[in-house]
């Protein structure tokens, strides 16, 4: 090992070494020396999303999570789609659309995420999976027809046949300047409730799948004869709602689907002891009617209860 590399390593152990020496004992007894009491998630149907959030910092309580706000994260309005309203609530989000060509071709539409136009520009882009180079630019003998190119702009925008075409010569221009796909963007936010019914009327199957980790959200895959016509990925807008009762850390966790998880992490201290049922029910009753949710709602979530001292 080199002097430098050996100096830098120190360098980022020092930080680490530093809160062990000092704080080492106490972080210790916080997590090692405490108490549980936890549900399964709990779909507890339509809720008010939004206005339970506002209630929640109205009646003081902490209001936690990635993306507390639906203004806080990037995404399309699904529009007037009682299908996606039902299943994701009223502040879901669409995350980004693809429309297959073939199994190895799609144009996919999302929020730019770079640029002067991120997190409010509408970015299109055209990736083709069986480029073999992705160092290489995207060549025009691998883009989709040209037929299904501008009918799907028109789709997408409900742009004319000259408009789309200026839209399809731009993307072939800016494939000269990319590796591995070709991406533009544009002045349109995406018409998705035309998208969502050509999705509907022209599939003959229809699944969710979700992803793993960090933004795993539910993604949409309509099917025709067995391949893939095209998906919607959403965004579902997730928060943690906490309060803090003689000493014990009362947590809703909510997203604008109508999915409840509940969770109390006792005091320091407290590994070994328990919070009567009635009890911690009966602050989750409270939370619930001040975040105006059922307070029956609570009735429905088994819990459980975990200690973090091994006899």
């Amino acid at each position: 090992m080199n002097k430098q590399k050996a100096i830098l390593i120190l360098l980022l152990l020092l930080p680490l070494l530093f809160v062990l020496h000092f704080f080492g004992s106490f972080v210790t007894y916080m997590f090692f020396d405490s108490s549980w009491h936890y549900s399964e998630e709990v779909d507890i149907g339509s809720l008010d999303y939004s206005s339970a959030l506002t209630k929640a910092e109205k009646a003081g309580y902490k209001v936690e999570g990635s993306w507390p706000w639906p203004g806080n994260f990037s995404g399309f309005d699904p529009g007037d789609v009682p299908e996606v309203r039902e299943s994701f609530g009223s502040d879901a989000l669409v995350q980004n659309i693809r429309l297959n060509y073939n199994e190895n071709s799609e144009l996919m539409v999302f929020t730019c995420e770079e640029g002067p136009e991120a997190g409010t520009g509408t970015c299109v882009a055209i990736s083709n999976f069986s480029h073999s180079d992705p160092d290489s630019s995207l060549q025009i003998l691998e883009f989709p027809d040209d037929s299904w190119m501008l009918d799907k702009f028109g789709l997408l925008f409900g742009l004319d046949e000259k408009d789309s075409e200026k839209y399809l010569e731009a993307l072939k221009k800016a494939a000269q300047n990319h590796t591995w796909d070709a991406e533009i963007q544009v002045n349109e936010s995406p018409d998705f409730p035309a998208v969502y019914a050509y999705l509907m009327e022209n599939s003959d199957d229809s699944s969710y799948e979700s992803g793993l980790g960090f933004n795993a959200y539910p993604t949409e895959v309509f099917l025709k004869d067995g391949k893939r016509l095209g998906s919607v990925k959403y965004f579902i807008p997730q928060a943690k709602v906490v309060t803090i009762d003689e000493g014990n850390r009362y947590m809703v966790e909510l997203d604008a689907s109508g999915k409840v998880r509940l969770e109390i992490v006792m005091h320091a201290g407290s590994s070994g002891e328990s919070i009567p049922e009635e009890e911690y029910r009966a602050v989750f009753r409270e939370m619930f009617e001040e975040l105006g949710l059922s307070r029956a709602a609570v009735d429905s979530f088994e819990f459980f209860h975990s200690s973090s001292k091994v006899w």
